[in-house]
């Protein structure tokens, strides 16, 4: 499933964009405020997309909350709403990929977010991930490259699943084995190898070169070269 998180203080806003992308969309979006100071460290490691409602003219100066370095940090798209007048984006270009005016919330947000998702790389139709030919089925827990069907386990696909909807974004064997395999395992990183090994043998290329190797630090899916 696509995960979205929403920060927002704006009622309107939240029921509006839970409602589109929620429940209508069948994304899961978490909302969380900018009143409290842990909210950058607890965003959920498998997230999509991040959106920053700022259109209460006392939110931004909460933003310290939401440093640039932190929104970089987790190399997702993200979009800023905000009332059209003296934008934040104007003044921080760097910090959002795209940009929505809040009164056209209920027109845009929809095909902007599908549109940024495609552009990462994580294409959404109906309940698949999408990179080029290689189709990862969330409902069937199934993987098909170029019409294929590739015989996963369960934990290469969740690997498979949780690297391709964090394109381009690092986890550590650490982190893998605490997501994939769950705090209770007590199994060393090497697991997290061997399983690698196994699930890049099973998948031809190109798309087996997709699945990189950061050195001394884990892995990541990726379609740069």
């Amino acid at each position: 499933m696509i995960k979205i998180i929403l920060f927002s203080e704006n009622k309107d806003n939240i029921k509006n964009i839970s409602g589109i992308l929620g429940l209508d969309e069948g994304f899961s979006v978490i909302v969380r405020g900018y009143d409290k100071s842990s909210d950058a460290e607890t965003v959920p490691e498998d997230i999509n997309m991040i959106i920053l409602d700022f259109t209460r003219p006392d939110t931004g100066v909460k933003t310290e909350k939401l440093p640039e370095e932190f929104l970089k940090s987790k190399k997702l798209k993200i979009i800023i709403i905000d009332h059209g007048q003296d934008g934040l984006l104007l003044k921080n270009p760097a910090f959002a990929d795209d940009f929505l005016y809040a009164g056209n919330i209920r027109s845009e947000i929809l095909p902007r977010t599908h549109l940024l998702l495609k552009r990462s790389g994580t294409e959404v139709t109906g309940n698949n991930i999408v990179v080029g030919g290689l189709v990862l089925d969330l409902d069937k827990y199934e993987l098909s490259v170029e019409g294929e069907v590739i015989v996963l386990t369960f934990k290469e696909f969740e690997m498979l699943k949780l690297l391709m909807k964090n394109k381009n974004k690092v986890f550590t064997r650490i982190k893998l084995l605490s997501l994939v395999w769950g705090y209770d395992y007590y199994g060393g990183s090497r697991t997290v190898d061997v399983h690698m090994r196994r699930l890049r043998s099973k998948i031809p290329l190109p798309y087996s070169d997709m699945l990189k190797t950061i050195r001394s630090v884990g892995y990541m899916f990726s379609s740069e070269k």
